[in-house]
């Protein structure tokens, strides 16, 4: 008889020492969270199957029945309990502020009210600093927090003290500001009416809990201390068995007045983003146009080779070289400038395109026409051949800016807080992926449709332009 499979869900993308790739081993994973659940499959005489996944997805992956359960240091909360059940509690963790090593304002949460610190989205510790009013900023990661740490692109990091174990205490940069603090119990996920399914696994963990496995599995992972002894004790003697409800401190609830705030203040950072890294693709796309066009073979193929590259590459990839590559040269930006000009260096190659094929659209004979009134090239560029080149380029510009909106969706690599990002965040926390979809698609055409609106008002205008000079000198030679 085939063994029954336990198939548990988890993101092993900077997910040490939860489950992580193996560095000596790509293609198999370790961490004492797959220790764990293979010492409970084992307990419940199942086989354990990981599937890689991700973390802000874990909750609807679970409910499209990609996993059976989620054991990913998942924190019980009142929003989730609404959309999955909780297994008892396995491990007790505390949160623990980070800074870099010689900086000596923070020493605790309360002298961040007017800094900013990274931390993960969705967890114990961005609730705590919503609720302190502290600012925040959410990464897929530990691994970006830290390092933008380093970079001074932040001024503090929080993390559970499992991560900041593994990413920050051996980096000699980074220090611990004060002891561990606030702390709060792992439970595993299980899909709403999987109760058979919780007992087994309930079951399974009172019994390593018992027989000392997972004691062996977090001193191997050095997470043993004495929260741990405290919290296993009751339950291995049989007095007491702890309660995912007992520990409230991350409870949040689905509030829309500030979830439609926060979309508006996303998408507000959206449209800057938009708008700036447009002015670069237009002032730089000209130039590249001309160059590529008119330019001597050197300059050519310099254009050509900037195109091909931009246009050759995936600007997901472009931001992750800008964001985390040129700081190792000694240039750091902050994200919303490296998404900024990261997006507008790639939309400059397709700006480039479009102008070069507008400007090859003008006939010889208006270049001519404009030399026979005494114009040089520079003149007749500027006063001929660029405002009916710009007639032409224009819708598809149009149709580019309107590209750009959507396109700074891939910011979120870089833990910029855009419309996109918000929504993922948002939905994934409450569980309101329809209700909150239709509002960002709302914000999405708010943002786009007056910008279509005004290019097509723009279009009209030029063109009864264009008539009104045609007609104008079809009268002059009529009285000539």
């Amino acid at each position: 008889m085939a063994q029954e499979v336990l198939r548990w869900g988890a993101d092993p993308s900077g997910g040490a020492p939860y489950v992580f790739t193996d560095p000596a081993n790509p293609d198999r994973y370790i961490g004492y969270e797959k220790e764990m659940v293979d010492a409970l499959a084992q307990a419940m005489g199942r086989r354990a199957e990981f599937v890689p996944s991700d973390w802000e997805t874990l909750v609807s992956a679970l409910q499209r029945h990609s996993f059976d359960v989620i054991v990913n240091g998942l924190e019980p909360t009142g929003d989730r309990a609404q959309q999955i059940l909780f297994s008892k509690p396995y491990y007790i963790f505390q949160l623990q502020l980070t800074v870099r090593r010689d900086d000596n304002r923070i020493n605790s949460l309360d002298d961040c009210k007017n800094r900013v610190v990274g931390t993960l989205g969705n967890t114990a510790a961005s609730r705590l600093l919503q609720q302190q009013g502290i600012p925040y900023r959410s990464y897929a990661d530990p691994v970006g927090a830290y390092r933008d740490l380093e970079l001074k692109r932040l001024d503090a990091v929080i993390m559970d003290v499992p991560a900041e174990a593994f990413y920050a205490r051996p980096n000699p940069k980074l220090k611990p500001a004060g002891p561990p603090f606030t702390r709060g119990l792992y439970v595993i996920g299980l899909r709403k009416g999987d109760e058979a399914l919780k007992k087994e696994i309930d079951a399974a963990i009172d019994k390593i809990i018992a027989d000392g496995t997972l004691e062996n599995i977090l001193k191997k992972w050095g997470l043993w201390n004495d929260a741990q002894v405290e919290f296993q004790a009751p339950i291995r003697t049989g007095t007491q068995t702890a309660k995912a409800e007992e520990y409230t401190s991350t409870n949040a609830s689905f509030n829309w007045s500030e979830a439609l705030w926060r979309l508006t203040r996303a998408a507000a950072v959206t449209v800057l983003i938009a708008l700036g890294s447009m002015v670069i693709a237009v002032v730089l796309g000209l130039p590249l146009a001309v160059g590529q066009w008119k330019g001597p073979a050197w300059l050519r193929a310099f254009c050509t080779i900037y195109v091909e590259f931009f246009r050759g590459t995936p600007v997901l990839v472009q931001l992750l070289f800008l964001y985390f590559g040129l700081p190792v040269i000694g240039i750091a930006m902050p994200g919303w400038l490296t998404a900024l000009v990261g997006l507008g260096l790639n939309y400059a190659a397709y700006e480039s395109q479009v102008y070069r094929a507008s400007l090859e659209a003008i006939p010889l004979g208006q270049w001519e026409a404009a030399y026979s009134l005494g114009m040089g090239p520079l003149l007749a560029f500027r006063r001929i051949i660029l405002p009916q080149s710009f007639r032409i380029a224009l819708p598809p510009m149009t149709n580019d800016f309107v590209s750009l909106f959507k396109d700074t969706s891939v910011a979120f690599a870089i833990s910029v807080w855009e419309l996109a990002t918000a929504y993922r965040e948002l939905a994934n926390a409450s569980g309101q992926f329809l209700l909150l979809g239709v509002a960002v698609s709302a914000f999405y055409l708010a943002m786009s449709l007056p910008m279509a609106h005004l290019a097509r008002l723009l279009e009209r205008r030029l063109r009864d332009r264009a008539t009104e000079r045609v007609v104008e000198e079809e009268e002059a030679l009529a009285t000539t």
